[in-house]
């Protein structure tokens, strides 16, 4: 056991280290206009920059998944910050749509060292029935960080933004690698070949797919980022250009709709950890109802005309979707054994943006192209009716592979 106030030392960087990394992934998302006029955009290769960082995002979060649990957690994270934050300033010596591109995939690539690793540290720390309660902290890093980057673009516009967001995240990494983690509980073999790392990665990832819960959360959690990531990639176009709002309104608006997310982020977790002290299933039904709420406050905010109706539909929209953010992350901690969980972490997460997250962005802008934004903007909903169903059909599954999979695991340390 550790401290209280070490404890909450590692958590708070942890957290500061996601704000910084989710401020890098929306950093251009403000200043499509800029991009636009410097380098001659239109909507679907605009949708691709997203697309482009969150391909090695989704890889590269597998990759460094599988090495936190067997080196040392501080320094993976440490090297992922640096490695983005260098990639990130690079996008200001672009020249055209490639070299930003490039610029994108290097961001995208370093950052994802964060999320997986940093949860398998809180998990280890906080394992318990306030696990989910105190998840959420770290994940409000991720929701701040992706306001504070379109924030920051608005603010500075390109390409001073890629800059600004860069010297934070080399600062963050020195910390990280000095903070007091405890050991993880695998065994790691710094000898190993190059032949029997790449068959100890395939090996875990074979043991964990073999976990049919695991399967339908990453099946629900897939189709929930393909949701979320069209709208978190095209919301200020569409707040400015369709529904007519001036840059000052639409960024009242998001700033109401954050609040709705901090408030949706807190709830979905204190929630999901009181009714699982009730159902064993509980966190995973805390998750299928902020989607399923999520649908109609979405549907009202695509319909509705600027005005008290679209703040407060913006509010809930935000609200009830951030609900799953810390319930799933402490569901797969608790699903997978502890040597496996960065893994297990990791492995989620690629499939949620390399199949969710990735294509989405680039699929409304082609819709919007064809059509129009109003139109792609609808699109979204049909990922989160996959999303329930899938998280519904996890709670029958749940009980029998905790039991196997999970507390023989850690009864065994």
């Amino acid at each position: 056991m550790i401290s209280k106030r070490r404890a909450g030392a590692i958590l708070a960087s942890l957290t500061v280290a996601n704000l910084v990394a989710y401020a890098a992934r929306n950093e251009l998302f403000a200043v499509y206009d800029d991009l636009r006029a410097e380098f001659g955009l239109r909507d679907a290769k605009l949708g691709l920059l997203a697309t482009a960082f969150i391909i090695p995002h989704a890889i590269a979060t597998l990759l460094f998944g599988w090495a936190g649990d067997r080196w040392d957690r501080r320094r993976v994270i440490a090297f992922g910050m640096i490695l983005g934050s260098v990639g990130g300033a690079a996008g200001a010596l672009a020249t055209g749509t490639w070299t930003l591109v490039g610029s994108r995939i290097v961001v995208g690539f370093g950052t994802a060292a964060v999320v997986p690793v940093a949860n398998s540290i809180i998990g280890q720390i906080y394992d318990g029935p306030h696990k989910a309660s105190r998840m959420s902290i770290f994940n409000l890093g991720l929701l701040v960080g992706g306001v504070v980057g379109l924030v920051a673009g608005a603010s500075v516009g390109f390409p001073n933004v890629v800059l600004v967001l860069a010297v934070p995240g080399i600062a963050i990494a020195a910390l990280i690698a000095s903070l007091p983690v405890p050991a993880h509980p695998g065994h790691a073999d710094p000898g190993a070949s190059l032949s029997k790392i790449s068959a100890g990665f395939f090996t875990t990832a074979r043991q964990l797919l073999r976990i049919p819960t695991l399967r339908w959360l990453m099946l629900s959690t897939t189709a929930m980022a393909s949701a979320a990531g069209g709208y978190n990639a095209w919301l200020i176009d569409f707040l400015e250009h369709d529904k007519g709002m001036s840059t000052a309104a639409a960024t009242r608006l998001l700033s109401v709709a954050f609040v709705g997310a901090v408030g949706g982020i807190i709830t979905g977790a204190r929630l999901a950890d009181w009714l699982r002290r009730r159902v064993e299933t509980g966190r995973l039904w805390v998750i299928a109802a902020g989607m399923t709420l999520t649908i109609p406050a979405a549907i009202a905010s695509i319909v509705l005309p600027p005005g008290v109706g679209l703040y407060a539909t913006g509010f809930l929209t935000l609200f009830f979707m951030s609900w799953y953010h810390a319930p799933i992350a402490v569901s797969v901690d608790d699903l997978a054994p502890p040597t496996q969980s960065a893994a297990a972490q990791g492995l989620v997460i690629f499939t949620m943006h390399l199949i969710g997250t990735a294509p989405a962005s680039w699929i409304l802008g082609v819709v919007a192209d064809r059509w129009s934004l109003y139109t792609a903007m609808w699109v979204p909903t049909g990922p989160l009716v996959l999303a329930i169903l899938a998280m519904l059909a996890a709670t029958r599954t749940w009980p029998g592979d905790v039991r196997k999979h999970g507390e023989p695991a850690r009864a065994s340390l």
